[in-house]
């Protein structure tokens, strides 16, 4: 697999914990000073891509008006990045290749999810949805809401496996997912991961 996943940074823990040198991806939160990664991560998917994310067709301008938006909504917003998670005094940060806008309403989170074409079926969309969600139930958070087109077959696939609620209208998709079932998967997920991580190292080293 050409991708670690994730590989330095794992959201909802209190510590950091690094793995091995980055080279791979890796989860953080973004933020104001992301603006342009944000939105040149959308740019980067082909018009069909962004249909599929907004359910409508965004030029530039909008584009940038949507994330430009973000930061005035209360919510957890996370991404997915190709390489560093943070930039330093000689390198960039990595670019953003997966993104999950989770924004609340009431005791509720509409989410907005895209994915890099040459990354999808790899998990990576589930993985931000379970973190996302890990984040959101201490806050009272129950069910994330999501809207997509008839034809997002992959997104509506990963709605199944996860146990989602799909109703189907003419036009649109309506998905929701409850969050305790989400964030208890990624409390598993997680714990698998570190017992990986702690039998990577030598007994008594």
């Amino acid at each position: 697999m050409p991708y670690g996943l994730p590989n330095m940074s794992f959201i909802g823990y209190p510590l950091a914990v690094p793995c091995r040198g980055h080279s791979g991806l890796g989860l953080r939160q973004v933020t104001r000073a992301d603006t342009d990664a944000v939105v040149e991560h959308f740019l980067a998917l082909d018009p069909v891509d962004r249909w599929m994310r907004f359910c409508a067709t965004l030029n530039p301008e909008a584009i940038r008006r949507h994330v430009e938006g973000l930061w005035d909504r209360d919510g957890v917003i996370l991404a997915a990045c190709d390489g560093p998670l943070f930039a330093g005094p000689l390198h960039k940060a990595g670019p953003i290749r997966a993104l999950a806008e989770l924004l609340i309403v009431g005791e509720e989170a509409e989410l907005g999810i895209s994915v890099d074409p040459s990354l999808r079926r790899r998990g990576i969309g589930t993985y931000l949805l379970q973190t996302g969600a890990s984040l959101l139930e201490p806050r009272g958070i129950r069910t994330i809401r999501a809207t997509t087109m008839p034809d997002n077959s992959s997104f509506i696939g990963m709605a199944h496996a996860l146990d989602g609620t799909v109703n189907y209208t003419p036009d649109l998709v309506e998905v929701s997912f409850d969050v305790a079932t989400l964030a208890a998967a990624y409390r598993r997920r997680r714990a698998a991961e570190m017992l990986r991580f702690a039998g990577s190292y030598p007994q008594g080293a």
